[in-house]
């Protein structure tokens, strides 16, 4: 038993668990076809806006731009704008969509793999062991649209890179809090701009910014009595700084909350909406052209409104809400060539999921005292604000979405993926005070749940689960070697013969 504890501890365990996620991701990049799934067209499309557009500003809706929505006043713009930079450089060398497709894929991937990085860092804080860490981030990779959301041209993982960010300078900020009662001036300084750049990343890191802010102020309340004492500490704070290092501070935060200004605070001064809707900035006629606001609002049109309160209560709501979230961060799917051709989970990665979140749920809930005596309480408490808030609007938004659609609309498991390590984490802590005088039992279960999810998990489920259609044109060893697998792997993966098991309406 020492011996697998002390092989999970390494450092060199943890890139290899790198190593995995990197080879899943890339092997997904190299067999998808653009675009794929998650919106890759429409991250490319506003890229080459920007490619022609040196400013991340707009004086107004650019020319060809409808299909991608009101991107004049979209605030999460920041990563397609960051992007651009890299799409100039390889459109000097190459004209060729694909290869200039896979380039930025492989920045999206090493995006995705500092990302994890920095939630082994956050991890850390919880003073859990390495062990537990490493196995978290290793059920974290093999989850199957782990991978294949690196694998894309998407801002989720600049979103995770800043949320991860975020959180550890939050937990850095506090631990001077707690043990010198004094602020880091550098870090508080450092976590706003992360915070304000964040939001402009993806408007879902509002709720996560928020609450850091929340814990902080809290944070800084109950250490300092008066309002005076902050301050104080505060300029203390600065002067224990260098003149260069105040001044680039000062630029950076200037710069960010400029940025943010920009956008959101014009956004509520113009269209009294931090995030206006598309039919607010343009007209309907342009918004029709940009698919998402176009179905919604033809599910608006076409909703029956003499439909049941049963049917549209929040509680049915809220179990296609947990289904579409398990069953979409478990599933394959294929981009717009093939209408979304969507694929069901795999029988031990996803029932296995379910089996294992189930029984980690019930020992926390059974070992909660314990596990917050003998971890970091600030992390768990951190972590707990966050995950509650990010849920509950992420929720409330998207049961605002049915509501006026009729439909459960944009309920994807990747959503979850910015707290998941956090979750995951304080499940594995649940099983470890559960099992802590019985180490063959722990043992056992962590290696049935890393069995469930390798066995169909990662990226065999898209590699399993994809056809020829979902591929690049043409005739490549990537393709040889998936058709390989299908037909030596497949038959001995359970649910391998029945691709739509699991799809219900979803």
């Amino acid at each position: 038993m020492k011996n697998i504890a002390s092989l999970l501890s390494r450092k060199s365990f943890f890139w290899v668990i790198i190593a995995l996620f990197v080879v899943q991701s890339a092997w997904i990049a190299l067999s998808g076809r653009y675009p794929m799934a998650f919106d890759e067209d429409f991250h490319l499309g506003i890229i080459r806006l920007f490619a022609q557009h040196w400013s991340p500003f707009w004086s107004a809706q650019p020319a060809g731009a409808d299909v991608f929505g009101a991107v004049s006043r979209d605030p999460s713009y920041l990563y397609q704008w960051l992007m651009s930079f890299p799409y100039r450089l390889i459109s000097t060398f190459t004209s060729d969509q694909t290869l200039q497709v896979l380039f930025l894929r492989a920045i999206n991937i090493g995006i995705f793999a500092w990302a994890l990085v920095l939630y082994r860092n956050l991890l850390l804080k919880f003073k859990s062991s390495r062990a537990q860490i490493h196995a978290v981030l290793l059920i974290f990779v093999l989850i199957p649209v782990v991978p294949l959301l690196a694998a894309q041209i998407n801002y989720d993982s600049l979103f995770l890179a800043a949320t991860a960010a975020s959180l550890l300078l939050t937990v850095r900020l506090n631990q001077e809090l707690t043990d010198y009662k004094r602020v880091n001036v550098r870090v508080l300084i450092t976590l706003l701009s992360v915070g304000l750049l964040g939001s402009l990343i993806k408007f879902a890191y509002l709720p996560i910014f928020a609450a850091i802010l929340g814990f902080i102020v809290y944070r800084c309340w109950r250490v300092y009595p008066t309002a005076r004492k902050f301050l104080h500490s505060l300029v203390f704070g600065a002067t224990l700084l260098t003149r260069r290092s105040q001044l680039v501070l000062a630029i950076v935060f200037v710069l960010s909350l400029g940025l943010f200004v920009e956008r959101y605070g014009v956004n509520l001064m113009r269209y009294h909406e931090p995030i206006p809707d598309c039919g607010v900035v343009l007209s309907i006629e342009q918004c029709q052209q940009y698919g998402p606001w176009a179905r919604d609002h033809t599910f608006e049109l076409s909703k029956d409104h003499d439909s049941t309160a049963e049917k549209n209560s929040p509680v049915n709501f809220t179990v296609d809400w947990f289904y579409g979230m398990w069953m979409r961060s478990f599933f394959a799917v294929d981009g717009p060539s093939t209408q979304f051709q969507t694929r069901g989970p795999l029988v031990l990665p996803g029932i296995g999921a379910i089996a294992l979140s189930a029984s980690a749920f019930l020992a926390v809930i059974v070992t909660g005292k314990q596990i917050w005596r003998r971890y970091d309480k600030q992390a768990l408490a951190l972590s707990g604000v966050v995950t509650a808030l990010y849920v509950a609007l992420l929720w409330l938004q998207e049961h605002k979405a049915f509501v006026h659609t009729g439909h459960s609309v944009a309920i994807n498991g990747r959503y979850l993926f910015p707290i998941l390590p956090m979750v995951i984490l304080v499940g594995v802590l649940g099983w470890s005070e559960l099992l802590r005088r019985r180490p063959r039992v722990k043992v056992a279960l962590l290696s049935l749940a890393i069995l469930a999810l390798i066995w169909g998990g990662g990226a065999l489920t898209y590699i399993l689960r994809s056809n020829d259609a979902w591929y690049w044109p043409g005739s490549n060893p990537v393709k040889s070697i998936n058709h390989g697998l299908q037909n030596t792997l497949g038959p001995i993966t359970p649910g391998y013969r029945t691709p739509t098991q699991f799809l219900g309406n979803n």
